[in-house]
């Protein structure tokens, strides 16, 4: 509801200004024998759309990529945490990290880690997990772009100059 409430008077503006239709054209592409639609196959059916807008597609991609590291970096953490797999790394190692990582925590002011804390072990697997996966994270937000700008970025904009119009207009 206040999705519609804002931005539909945003969307109702535009389409009464003859100035505005080229960012019509995003919405409405033509439909035919030589259409974008029809004629490209693939990613291509999205590149004239990009061509169009370029900024919103980088940042719905952006917004994509840190999302798809973000969320499973700590899903993967609180999963090794709470079914604790026994991962094999020798423990000089594992209480030489915790020393320190000891000394960081203690600068900022917070508690100190127990020698022998699996918390780093788990971190560090996520994260290496996490960025094995960098191959599938970047196909996930390509093949995701599109539609994230289309339906989340270019309405978001949309409120904000209609929002900065009021500004001016007072």
């Amino acid at each position: 509801m206040f999705a519609r409430r804002v931005f539909l008077p945003v969307l109702r503006s535009r389409s009464r200004h003859p100035q505005h239709f080229q960012h019509r054209a995003f919405f409405h592409t033509p439909s035919g024998p030589n259409s974008p639609q029809t004629s490209a196959k693939g990613w291509r059916k999205h590149l004239h759309a990009f061509r169009d807008r370029p900024a919103s597609h980088i940042t719905a991609f952006a917004v994509l990529h840190e999302v798809t590291a973000v969320a499973p970096l700590i899903g993967v953490y609180y999963l090794l945490k709470y079914f604790g797999p026994n991962i094999a790394v020798p423990s000089k190692i594992l209480e030489e990290g915790n020393r320190y990582i000891n000394k960081i925590r203690e600068y900022f002011g917070w508690p100190s880690l127990a020698n022998d804390s699996p918390m780093l072990l788990h971190l560090a697997t996520s994260y290496a997990l996490v960025k094995a996966a960098a191959p599938l994270r970047i196909a996930v937000s390509v093949a995701m772009t599109p539609w994230v700008a289309r339906w989340c970025v270019v309405p978001v904009a949309r409120g904000f100059e209609c929002l900065g119009n009021k500004i001016r207009r007072k």
